[in-house]
């Protein structure tokens, strides 16, 4: 995983992906051994683990910080990667970028590699890249409703995911860490009504001191189930961003569903740029945009 394509401190736009990139990202069958026994076990108990300080390397972790900014300065684009906004009082901000991978060989291939294997390893099978994203929580951005990740993928005929978690920024609660209730794969789905948990629900784990925040420093790497219960509050800094790439993989006996994902979203709930004006995607919505702040209409 340590190869990287391009120069430190540049990178290469690719016009087009002219194979299926998820298909790259799918394990060997020899692949390393990443996790001791206890990470392991905390993981099938709790849904989430946190990686070793060595999980990256040194040049790795400036990798994934400078790549931030560089994704943050890509022009929206029609038919590449895909920026979400959100409103703030005044202004649009950017939310997130996803389906970036293509047109970035660095990062590409820091992914491909151990983050696959260690998925694999969480998994106890062979995975493969689902989707990727960055969620940049600027300064005064809005926080994600507690939810699990595993309803929306239902949706898509599949009952599990893992998540890779990276931290580009220090993840602190002023800014909007992730927050998350240890939950075990045999506990299930929740109820969603209207998108988000149930309201007593949250206010019992409120009660209970349930939720974890998942303190990190940039470059940290935290992977976690798509059953397990989480949310994040508000960025109430005013100069502290909070940008995280999100790379989410599913079993390889589930197929390869990346390049579907993307054109179904692309069509249903599409980057501002590609919104038409005055069209309804609210259905689109309903799939694509639950739990987060991002703006439905253009």
């Amino acid at each position: 995983m340590a190869a990287v394509l391009a120069k430190p401190g540049a990178f290469r736009l690719l016009g087009k992906c002219t194979c299926s990139l998820s298909r790259s990202f799918a394990v060997s069958s020899e692949h390393s051994k990443l996790f001791t026994g206890s990470q392991l076990d905390h993981f099938n108990s709790h849904g989430f683990v946190r990686s070793g300080s060595d999980f990256l390397s040194k040049e790795e972790r400036q990798d994934v910080i400078r790549w931030v900014s560089e994704l943050q300065d890509w022009p929206e684009t029609k038919g590449k990667w895909m920026k979400y906004y959100e409103q703030s009082e005044s202004e649009r901000v950017l939310c997130r970028v996803e389906n970036f991978l293509p047109y970035h060989n660095s990062a590409r291939e820091l992914v491909r590699g151990k983050i696959t294997d260690a998925i694999s390893e969480l998994m106890g099978e062979d995975a493969i890249l689902y989707k990727e994203k960055v969620n940049f929580k600027l300064p005064k951005a809005k926080g994600f409703p507690p939810h699990q990740d595993a309803p929306a993928y239902i949706t898509f005929g599949m009952d599990y995911h893992i998540t890779c978690m990276i931290a580009a920024d220090p993840a602190t609660r002023d800014n909007g860490c992730l927050e998350v209730v240890p939950w075990s794969r045999h506990q299930g789905v929740l109820p969603h009504p209207g998108g988000s948990l149930p309201d007593d629900r949250v206010a019992e784990w409120n009660r209970n001191g349930s939720w974890i925040p998942v303190l990190c420093n940039a470059g940290d790497v935290v992977f976690f189930s798509s059953l397990i219960p989480h949310r994040s509050q508000d960025n109430r800094s005013t100069d502290q961003s909070r940008s995280i790439y999100y790379l989410t993989f599913n079993p390889l006996r589930d197929g390869d569903r990346r390049d579907g994902y993307y054109s179904d979203k692309r069509l249903r709930f599409p980057p501002d740029i590609e919104k038409v004006p005055g069209k309804d995607y609210s259905e689109g919505a309903a799939i694509y945009n639950v739990s987060t702040p991002i703006k439905a209409t253009v």
